[in-house]
């Protein structure tokens, strides 16, 4: 994300004055009142079939996921964050302390201003306007940069907010490339970024020259663990799914199956009969969109050869599907990969559903802790305390057990990430706290004033010998 000196510097400054200078009334608005106007928006959206229209259109998305995976998903975290539980993780509340019984310290959380979302291409509404929820309540308005690959879905949100007559310049967007996501990450006060590994880190590198806050959630490597005693057509039925869902430009999404050898052969004939049933298109019923990125196509070629080199057998799929409009890569069943190979190890982040066969356990442990991207991924098991042990050994930020991609829609926990697969969270009371900074004031307690002047006087200059005398016999009797 190198600097930019367009035009398009001046035009981001104008934005941001606008969002900052709105800020402050929206931040005296209650997180009541902050919560009507977001829930207020949900329901417009809901109810919004150009909207729909448009994620499909954008992204290829059957028309299920785009309502299903992000409208009606995004309802789901507005109703969160709006909530008791979410309102409540941003209250202010009054703490004690043990050696200053005279003395109380009122905390709140302050919003930290105007908070940047760069937006990523596979999610236009989700990981766009979605991540503009919890900034937006806790009180800070929000400059949203959508990918220019799919701007108009954010469009349309800014469109039905002013339609709304929801309060001027607090949510505003910006379209343009790279150069407009640095000048955001330059005049705002917080960035949350979702991209990719490289992207990331420069994104974080600028904020962390400013000292600003950044979040980031960025590549997965998600290990789908099978274990022998796994129910083995549900786990074949989850991992076609959770590989191919979203025509596998998903980050959260199966990347790699590692299965224990004892009930390969089942798993593999039950996984290619379940890709099988697929269908793509554009209209109509289907399962399976297009890809949308043309660079795409190069990198699953290449992870495919690289694996067919080191031993793989391509079972369903492998290449374009030239008889459909736009760009359509058949959903891909790798088998016998071997761990090494680029698609067991690297993102794909697409249609490729790479198996290796593993001895056990402790190899599929060990083959998921490899990997730098620790995001998400799944143990399955009929065992319930087996595949907990074997989830906790996982240096990851989520993990499923006899499921796959639902945590991401579990709102009410954090979904993190380990090592070099981001910054920070999204979702939770922990994702809602991050957007703040908390603010400590220290006050005398009522009706205890005489006290706390001769305990200043005892504290202050000259410092008194029979003063450190009760401190050192304090110390004896409060950390015995």
């Amino acid at each position: 994300m190198q600097a930019d000196t367009s035009d398009s510097n001046s035009d981001v400054q104008a934005l941001v004055d606008k969002a900052r200078a709105a800020q402050p009334g929206w931040a005296r608005l209650s997180r009541k009142e902050r919560g009507r106007v977001l829930r207020r928006l949900a329901a417009r959206l809901r109810a919004d079939d150009e909207l729909v229209r448009l994620i499909s259109a954008e992204t290829g998305k059957p028309t299920l996921e785009a309502f299903g995976f992000e409208v009606a998903y995004l309802s789901e975290i507005v109703r969160f964050f709006t909530g008791r539980q979410g309102t409540a993780s941003i209250a202010s509340d009054t703490r004690s302390s043990l050696i200053f019984p005279h003395k109380r310290a009122q905390v709140s959380w302050q919003p930290r201003g105007v908070v940047a979302i760069i937006g990523p291409w596979n999610f236009p509404l989700l990981n766009n306007f979605g991540d503009a929820v919890a900034p937006l309540l806790a009180g800070n308005s929000v400059v949203l940069k959508p990918s220019p690959n799919t701007p108009q879905t954010s469009l349309r949100v800014q469109a039905l907010w002013r339609e709304l007559g929801l309060p001027e310049d607090v949510f505003q967007v910006a379209l343009g490339g790279p150069e407009v996501g640095a000048a955001l990450v330059d005049s705002c006060d917080m960035v949350f970024f979702t991209g990719s590994v490289a992207s990331g880190q420069q994104v974080a590198a600028r904020a962390g020259a400013r000292l600003i806050p950044c979040v980031a959630e960025l590549g997965g490597k998600s290990a789908m663990i099978v274990l022998a005693d796994a129910d083995l057509p549900a786990a074949a039925r989850a991992a076609v799914w959770g590989a191919f869902a979203g025509a596998g430009q998903v980050c959260v999404r199966v990347e790699r199956a590692l299965v224990e050898r004892t009930v390969a052969d089942e798993f593999v004939r039950l996984v290619v009969a379940e890709t099988g049933k697929l269908r793509l298109g554009v209209e109509g019923d289907w399962d399976v969109g297009r890809v949308l990125l043309p660079a795409q196509i190069e990198r699953y070629r290449k992870q495919i050869d690289d694996a067919v080199e080191r031993g793989a057998r391509v079972l369903a799929g492998g290449g374009v599907r030239d008889d459909l409009p736009g760009i359509f890569f058949s959903p891909t069943v790798l088998d016998h990969v071997a761990p090494e190979s680029a698609v067991a190890r690297e993102e794909t982040f697409g249609p490729i559903l790479p198996i290796v066969r593993i001895a056990d356990a402790d190899e599929a442990v060990r083959l998921t802790n490899a990997s730098n991207l620790g995001l998400s991924g799944s143990v399955w098991s009929r065992d319930q305390s087996t595949a907990m042990a074997v989830a906790r050994r996982l240096v990851t930020g989520s993990v499923c057990i006899n499921d796959v991609l639902i945590n991401y829609f579990f709102v009410g926990a954090p979904l993190g990430a380990a090592k070099g697969a981001g910054l920070g969270f999204r979702h939770g009371p922990e994702a809602l706290r991050q957007f703040c900074y908390p603010q400590t004031i220290v006050e005398d307690r009522p009706g205890m004033g005489l006290l706390a002047a001769w305990i200043r006087k005892q504290l202050g200059f000259p410092y008194r010998k029979r003063v450190l005398d009760v401190l050192r016999w304090l110390m004896k009797v409060v950390y015995r």
